[in-house]
Parts: C-alpha cells; sequence; structure tokens
C-alpha cells in the first residue's frame, strides 16, 4: 500500500503553483500527511540588485531571503484555509530542481506536487522546465498539476 506521510510543493508564488497546493492539501487532509511547501532562492542576487542599489552581494542576498521567508509564511497562512492540515516552509538557495530533489531525499518524501507553465516550442527551449528536471531526477512520485486556460 502506497502510504504518503510527505508532500513537498514547490512554490515561486505565482497563482499557478497555488494550484498545485490545493491539491496537496486534499491529499494531505486525507493522508494526514505534512505539505513541505518548497521556495528556492537564487545562488547569486540578480546584478542589477547589486549595482543600483550600491550595497554587497551579501546584503542583498540577505534581504531577499528575509523577503522570502516572509513570503512563505503569508502565502502558508493563505493557503492553509481553514484545513488543520501541517505546512512546513522551507527555503533553500541554489538551482530550483536540484535543491528540490535533494530535499525531497532529505526528508524521505512521498510525492511530489509540482505546477508548470505548460510553455512548448522555443519558450521551453530557452527557459527549461524546472517540472520537468524534477521528474527526470526525483525518485518519489511526481504530480504535475497543468495551468488552466485563464492561468496560462
Amino acid at each position: 500500500m502506497f502510504s504518503v506521510k510527505n508532500i513537498i510543493v514547490p512554490t515561486d508564488f505565482s497563482k499557478l503553483s497555488f494550484s498545485a497546493f490545493e491539491y496537496a492539501r486534499d491529499i494531505a487532509e486525507k493522508a494526514d500527511a505534512v505539505v513541505h511547501l518548497v521556495y528556492v532562492l537564487e545562488k547569486t542576487p540578480p546584478f542589477l540588485a547589486v549595482r543600483s542599489l550600491d550595497v554587497s552581494e551579501d546584503e542583498v542576498m540577505k534581504s531577499m531571503e528575509e523577503e522570502a521567508r516572509k513570503q512563505l509564511a503569508e502565502t502558508v497562512s493563505l493557503l492553509r484555509n481553514d484545513s488543520n492540515i501541517k505546512v512546513i516552509e522551507v527555503c533553500k538557495k541554489g538551482n530550483d530542481y536540484e535543491e528540490i530533489v535533494n530535499y525531497s531525499k532529505e526528508i524521505n518524501c512521498d510525492l511530489i506536487v509540482i505546477a508548470t507553465h505548460g510553455r512548448t516550442g522555443i519558450l521551453h527551449t530557452l527557459l527549461g522546465s524546472v517540472a520537468e528536471k524534477v521528474i527526470r531526477y526525483a525518485k518519489c512520485p511526481v504530480l504535475v498539476i497543468s495551468p488552466e486556460e485563464e492561468e496560462a
């Protein structure tokens, strides 16, 4: 029997990623599982932020991390939606898909629920797909949520 105790939901704070959380919340309620809401910061701050603000990279990264943690907390309170599920807020630094896959191994994840923008063609080639890489490298099942027409 397949038992789900830990579910990862990567987020970029977009409406689309929130739809993945809704699926995960439903599964977590039924399986009494914990949802890990994961946000991944880039390893280095945007070049323009460092140049235009005339501050150090460390200061920019610290500020970005503080803002990400604040957004995670706000997002969890909004998304919980009168549910009693346990949600753990996780902020990582690095390559998005690598951090998601590594964290899934770290917590012995049972399921990753990830949203995809559904890009195809040249846009997909240029931007790549975090969801596609997570599917390729994760050692647990991955549920991919596609955008609805108005979200795309």
